[in-house]
């Protein structure tokens, strides 16, 4: 299964990007609050299919609860293999995003 890094830059952002057969649009907040921290965004262009307020968990499948959905699978990790909830200051450092096929 081939799987692509998402480039992220510092900070909250906005971007479209193609993935697979789709492009959409991914907006990352940070939710400075008690249970906050990063969420995301994520709608396909045409419309069709959208999800939104995912948290950012470390080491998980973000997409699988919306599988039905056919996004794929969307993995969360830092760099250096920490299991720690990301910090604001963790996007564009140390924050990955792994995106592959739901194969």
């Amino acid at each position: 299964m081939t799987s692509y890094r998402i480039p992220l830059d510092a900070g909250a952002q906005s971007f479209s990007i193609m993935l697979g057969d789709y492009q959409y649009e991914i907006t990352l907040v940070y939710r400075d609050c008690v249970f906050g921290g990063w969420y995301l965004d994520i709608r396909r262009s045409d419309g069709e299919v959208s999800c939104l307020g995912i948290p950012i968990i470390v080491g998980v499948d973000l997409f699988k609860q919306h599988a039905y959905k056919g996004l794929g699978k969307l993995v969360a990790s830092l760099d250096g293999g920490d299991q720690r909830v990301p910090t604001y200051e963790d996007m564009g450092s140390k924050l990955i995003l792994t995106w592959s096929r739901d194969e």
